[in-house]
């Protein structure tokens, strides 16, 4: 039921997530935990070019090191808490991201060191979240 992954040398949460494109092609992507991240999910553009994902919307973003970038928006489906639920991915940079947006109503546990043990579970009671 929890989205599980490790911590990598870089001390960063790193987890495994499922993603499904409109056309039910599925792949797998480690994607990096940013909690300085206000988005749900961010991915590269390789990877939504490989599931053919169709483009949304667009907008800019103001990067932590100040600059600013435009970025697409798109449909997926992601395996989330053993249940496929559908997310807006922005395409911007080149690894994936989860964003604070994806983690509302769920619990993160984090093992501070090099191989560390990363969890990421629904909070019981944030079923409306």
């Amino acid at each position: 039921m929890s989205v599980q992954g490790t911590v990598n040398a870089r001390l960063e949460p790193v987890v495994r997530l499922k993603i499904r494109g409109p056309a039910g092609v599925e792949t797998e992507v480690d994607a990096v935990v940013d909690t300085g991240y206000t988005g749900s999910l961010a991915l590269p553009a390789t990877v939504v070019a490989a599931l053919g994902l169709v483009r949304r919307s667009g907008g800019q973003a103001v990067l932590a090191d100040g600059s600013s970038r435009r970025f697409d928006t798109f449909g997926v489906e992601l395996d989330w808490h053993s249940s496929w639920r559908g997310v807006v991915a922005s395409a911007l940079g080149g690894e994936a991201l989860v964003g604070m947006g994806l983690l509302a109503g769920s619990e993160l546990r984090v093992e501070a060191v090099a191989g560390g043990a990363v969890e990421i579970g629904p909070l019981p009671w944030a079923d409306d979240v």
